[in-house]
């Protein structure tokens, strides 16, 4: 009576978190063929930005997974595994080497909540999900952006990116969408953004990088 007592509480926390962060959690554990945890296994996001490492127990824990979204599993001692979420929200995943031995649903993992996100998902320095610009409520990508990226500014109302000094007559970085230069922030549809990253030190793009870049990726689905 008293485990499932316990039970019940852990999973009236965790849900009582989910409501306060609005994040659903992906857990997961990565064991090898004798049970033993895998420390320091890079899971990654396939086609996203983001990433988390496993704990010394293998350990680890993602945020807002899509059902069929798949995981990439890398280190130097397994190279890289693929890993299909399938409409789970846990897996408990057994390797034997570099070899994907089991990847099967965990009642007891997903009822550890948030636990097992200790961290937020690994972003490469300047990258903004989209998914963290459309939680700000602005349906402006300008705005948004203004408000969740350190070091943007608007100048004269031009977006701009702080401690760059123009080199012509604007101060408005390069703006690129999937790799394309558009003109505005304002011809991009904040519901279509996968990943923002802004560049301050863009020299690869010569003159047209001066002032910066906003390299802007959209989604696939």
């Amino acid at each position: 009576m008293k485990k499932i007592l316990l039970i019940f509480i852990s999973v009236f926390f965790s849900l009582s978190l989910f409501a306060q962060s609005g994040d659903m959690p992906f857990n997961g554990l990565i064991v090898d063929s004798q049970g033993v945890g895998i420390a320091r296994v890079k899971v990654a996001v396939m086609g996203s930005a983001k990433y988390t490492l496993t704990d010394k127990q293998g350990r680890f824990g993602l945020t807002n997974i899509d059902s069929d979204d798949k995981l990439i599993l890398s280190n130097k001692a397994i190279g890289n595994i693929v890993v299909e979420i399938s409409g789970n929200r846990s897996l408990e995943i057994k390797l034997d080497g570099k070899n994907l031995v089991a990847a099967a649903f965990s009642a007891e993992i997903e009822e550890a909540g948030m636990q097992y996100v200790k961290r937020r998902e690994i972003l490469p320095s300047g990258v903004v999900l989209g998914e963290d610009l459309r939680r700000t409520q602005q349906t402006d990508l300008e705005m948004a952006l203004l408000s969740r990226v350190p070091g943007l500014m608007k100048i004269n109302g031009v977006i701009a990116i702080r401690g760059l000094s123009s080199v012509n007559s604007s101060s408005q970085p390069l703006i690129l969408v999937d790799g394309m230069e558009v003109s505005s922030l304002s011809a991009v549809s904040i519901q279509d953004i996968e990943t923002v990253e802004v560049i301050k030190s863009a020299s690869s793009y010569g003159v047209r990088g001066a002032n910066g870049v906003i390299s802007i990726k959209l989604r696939t689905r």
